[in-house]
């Protein structure tokens, strides 16, 4: 995660132990504590500001790392408006949202850095939207995706 947000070294990379700070625990938020529950969430949130050396904001799972300004900025800022799909197709509509904004962003970044990434969540949390909006918008003359689809009976023997 971390690989994914730093610039490249001849870009200036932050150097300073609160600008390190932020963006170490952003990184530790989205790998670590990415795939915790709600309660377990909110756990892991108050033991990282509990432990930290720097003023944070209340809820890190509610921000973003911006590089630019080294700060951390509430993932509503980067929520773009809604614009209606050019094919008019129902299937292909997406709403923007904090959630869908935040893991597309994430998903981007890694992607970019050719890491591997799993979503998982509960069923209608938008996780097969996202993602298939991600590959969409990735070069189709150095990217294909295989789609397999799995539901609630699926068993790792059936696959």
């Amino acid at each position: 995660m971390i690989d994914a947000i730093l610039p490249e070294p001849e870009a200036n990379p932050p150097q300073d132990f609160v600008d390190l700070e932020k963006l170490y625990l952003f990184c530790l938020v989205w790998s670590f504590g990415g795939a915790l529950m709600a309660e377990d969430r909110d756990k892991f949130n108050q033991f990282l500001i509990q432990t930290a050396q720097t003023v944070l904001p209340p809820n890190l799972y509610d921000n973003f790392f911006d590089i630019k300004t080294l700060n951390l900025d509430n993932w509503e800022k980067k929520v773009p408006q809604y614009e209606a799909p050019v094919d008019r197709k129902f299937s292909s509509i997406l709403v923007p949202t904090v959630d869908t904004t935040r893991y597309s962003w994430l998903l981007n970044h890694l992607l970019l850095k050719k890491r591997p990434v799993m979503f998982c969540g509960d069923s209608g949390t938008a996780k097969t939207v996202t993602v298939f909006s991600a590959f969409r918008q990735l070069d189709t003359d150095r990217y294909i995706f295989l789609n397999v689809n799995f539901s609630s009976r699926t068993t790792s023997k059936n696959f």
